[in-house]
């Protein structure tokens, strides 16, 4: 098993639609082909990490180099590992944004308009910091107290973690229904987006 990481710029600003779009053909593919990861999206940047069967990610890092959404990757790294450190998600997403990068231990320094390939590709403790913050979903205490529980409370920290992930995919349906209501443009479109996002939290 290995994990691969990457970074890359999107061909154009990607919308909500664009991004639930994105995450719906990433869960769905993973989840087909037991991989795992966490994708952040930021100032036009993408850095994602994919763990799973070697083959396997090498195929679907070679697809996605290829796919027009993005441009210009920069594979960081290629590592067999022993065990996932995304195993709660088929694909983990998280905006980057000022507030959040304010909430990273170490960078104090680093702001939204650094979050861009050329900068990451050169900080790699940055990439550490910000994969691991990521990681623990902003609840470091609380992860930290229940991780050392047993295997049900095992079960409530990857409820949590989920939680965090379904929030994400209806805040980006709510950002899309809101623009769509401004533009008048609300259609049949957008009443399977809320059909999707009731069956995810169901």
């Amino acid at each position: 098993m290995i994990q691969m990481s990457y970074l890359s710029r999107s061909s154009e600003p990607m919308s909500a639609d664009q991004l639930l779009a994105l995450l719906k053909q990433c869960r769905t593919n993973n989840a087909a082909r037991d991989l795992t990861g966490m994708l952040l999206y930021g100032n036009g940047t993408f850095l994602q990490v994919i763990e799973g069967d070697d083959a396997v990610v090498d195929r679907l890092v070679e697809t996605i180099a290829a796919d027009p959404r993005h441009v210009g990757m920069q594979r960081l790294s290629r590592k067999t590992i022993e065990r996932r450190q995304y195993a709660d998600w088929s694909m983990g997403f998280e905006r980057v944004t000022e507030s959040g990068l304010r909430q990273v231990e170490g960078l104090r320094d680093f702001g939204a308009d650094d979050f861009n390939v050329e900068t990451l590709a050169a900080r790699h403790d940055v990439i550490d910091s910000l994969m691991q913050q990521y990681r623990v979903t902003h609840w470091d205490p609380l992860v930290r107290e229940i991780d050392a529980k047993d295997k049900v409370i095992e079960h409530l920290r990857r409820d949590l973690v989920r939680a965090r992930g379904r929030a994400e995919l209806a805040g980006l349906v709510l950002e899309s229904m809101t623009r769509a209501a401004r533009q008048g443009s609300l259609g049949e479109e957008h009443l399977r987006l809320c059909e999707s996002m009731l069956a995810e939290l169901g």
